[in-house]
């Protein structure tokens, strides 16, 4: 029997196009973040970024005066730096934080007991491919541009879609099997802070979703939301420190993936950030 075998679910109880999903156990979940080490090159690649944003490059940092008066506050390189890694430890920790979401409920979608049927994970397919289209239409690509610049071939951009598809479904159908025992439940007042949209536009959205028939998506996102909020609440987390040595192996895949960027741009006009994974 294969290793990664994954025994076959039963479907889930259907009422119209609904489906109804169960979880076995709706206790708290355990996960563990990591907290990333913060080396000296983390320090000089955000530098670089700052400098490159001012349109100054490292010869300004000789200048004391050129400093004081683009890093309010610091009058030397020493103190800039100390700044700077300041910030790129807060962001560290932010990151840490930013994890637990996305691992509370990935942890909580492994107690599904039901299969996502089809029909619903064409529906997650569809548009996990439409966001990456849009995605790359912002940066005046097409699919056929991406394959060309970054060597991937449709079968592996195909099987990337159908994963992340997969993943978002089974964690929906968590959520909706968690906030169905927890009794959740949202109101319209509360849609703009659970999905993240200024209250001055909700109220246009809702109409939007309304006039298309789409409200009920629209209030299971909220729901969804709002059970995530819960399940990272309860859940038991403890982080992992990352290692120096593992930083910079971190780092020196950053610099590859950056190098490959920006061979891209020279070679199509454009280069590409997306990676596929």
């Amino acid at each position: 029997m294969p290793l990664d075998f994954e025994p076959q679910k039963p479907q889930p109880l259907m009422l119209g196009d609904k489906a109804h999903y169960t979880l076995t156990s709706y206790d708290p979940v355990s996960i563990e973040v990591e907290v990333p080490f913060t080396t000296e090159e983390d320090v000089d690649l955000a530098l670089d970024s700052m400098l490159a944003r001012m349109g100054g490059t490292r010869d300004n940092l000789s200048d004391p005066a050129w400093v004081s008066e683009h890093f309010q506050g610091t009058s030397d390189v020493a103190e800039l730096r100390r700044a700077v890694r300041s910030q790129v430890e807060d962001m560290a920790a932010q990151m840490a934080e930013s994890q637990k979401v996305n691992r509370a409920v990935a942890a909580l979608a492994k107690r599904l007991q039901q299969a996502v049927p089809a029909m619903h994970l064409a529906r997650y397919r569809q548009g996990v491919q439409m966001s990456f289209e849009q995605q790359l239409a912002s940066e005046g690509m097409t699919i056929d541009d991406f394959l060309l610049r970054s060597g991937a071939s449709r079968a592996e951009l195909d099987t990337m879609f159908d994963h992340q598809a997969k993943a978002a479904a089974e964690q929906d159908a968590a959520l909706d099997a968690y906030a169905h025992q927890k009794k959740l439940s949202v109101t319209e007042e509360e849609f703009g802070r659970l999905l993240g949209v200024p209250s001055s536009d909700m109220e246009e959205m809702i109409g939007q979703a309304r006039a298309a028939g789409q409200y009920a998506d629209l209030r299971d996102a909220a729901l969804h939301a709002k059970a995530a909020q819960s399940v990272v609440a309860e859940c038991a987390c403890t982080y992992r420190h990352e290692s120096e040595a593992e930083a910079r192996i971190r780092i020196a895949h950053y610099k590859r993936l950056r190098e490959q960027y920006e061979r891209g741009a020279e070679a199509g006009g454009k280069g590409t950030g997306f990676t596929l994974v």
